[in-house]
């Protein structure tokens, strides 16, 4: 067995289907249908089932899966002790979201070099399922983000959850408070693309309530968002955190979607055999960190769990 046919073979039992895994791998079909045949060969047993809507683990599979996990990670573990030993800061590519990252982005990086001496944080900014999909990808190895679907491959833990905000141009006649879930979407609405999660959120809940849902403009980027409800020519959905200031200098109206909310739940996630060696004080920080994102957020933010217990982490 190789290492390498290992990782592959991970990826594929995780995506359950082999055309997509290469895609991720970026390798080419036949390719890594050879390399887990191989790896079939050489170990002499069927690891995987292949049907039509792609493949799954047999029982001999899913312990080689289970047992891969353990080696590729403690590897990954070997790797950054390696690093440390010799003086160089591990490198960990951490994703965050724009909402986090205007809220927080700044004491992020600072705190983090100043506390995590031994890590060099590389951060990398998108929406939540764009970092999902480089995670999934083994682009980066930690993310702050919204909504993180289950997934074999991906350890996840729910932090925060967050309402959501409707939001529209101050025009002097209009007042804060809460607004019905109806009355939220009844104007012209600025959305991200259909895989955003706000998106899924207000379409879900509409066809609960058979509600109709009038996308005006559909735009790939909150700011291009946030001129448009400036602009007065739309309103929209969207976090506190992308119109912070906006709503602080009066020049946006941010009201929480009430009956029923809207909301979403931050999760720290990454790849099952990836991980810090010395994982507590790097948890603590990320416990510090949604700690001063719910100050932040203030009355929209409600904590879920930690990922280090209090005492632990003041001892840190």
């Amino acid at each position: 067995m190789k290492l390498r046919q290992l990782a592959y073979f991970v990826k594929v039992v995780e995506v359950g289907n082999i055309t997509r895994a290469a895609e991720q791998l970026n390798l080419a079909q036949t390719a890594l249908g050879i390399q887990i045949r191989n790896l079939e060969d050489a170990l002499q047993i069927q690891l995987l089932d292949r049907h039509s809507r792609g493949v799954s683990a047999t029982p001999a599979g899913m312990l080689l899966y289970e047992r891969s996990i353990e080696i590729l990670q403690r590897l990954e573990e070997t790797r950054r002790d390696l690093i440390a030993l010799g003086g160089e800061r591990v490198r960990i590519r951490f994703g965050a979201t724009p909402s986090i990252l205007k809220l927080i982005g700044t004491e992020l990086l600072v705190a983090a070099n100043a506390q995590l001496p031994g890590i060099a944080l590389h951060v990398v900014e998108e929406l939540s399922f764009v970092l999902a999909d480089a995670l999934e990808r083994g682009e980066l190895d930690y993310v702050l983000a919204y909504d993180i679907e289950e997934n074999p491959g991906i350890r996840r833990v729910a932090l925060m959850e967050e309402d959501l905000l409707h939001v529209s141009a101050a025009n002097g006649g209009e007042q804060g408070g809460d607004i019905s879930f109806r009355q939220a979407v009844a104007g012209d609405l600025a959305l991200v693309s259909n895989r955003d999660i706000i998106w899924r959120r207000v379409h879900e809940t509409a066809s609960r309530l058979s509600v109709d849902v009038k996308i005006t403009y559909q735009v790939q980027s909150n700011e291009a968002i946030k001129a448009l409800v400036l602009h007065g020519v739309a309103q929209s959905i969207m976090p506190y955190g992308i119109v912070a200031e906006e709503i602080k200098t009066g020049q946006i109206i941010g009201r929480r979607v009430d009956r029923p909310g809207v909301k979403r739940t931050l999760f720290l996630a990454h790849p099952a055999h990836r991980g810090v060696a010395d994982e507590k004080p790097f948890l603590a920080f990320i416990d510090k960190m949604v700690d001063r994102l719910m100050v932040e957020v203030g009355p929209y933010a409600h904590p879920i769990d930690r990922l280090v217990p209090m005492e632990q982490a003041d001892s840190l």
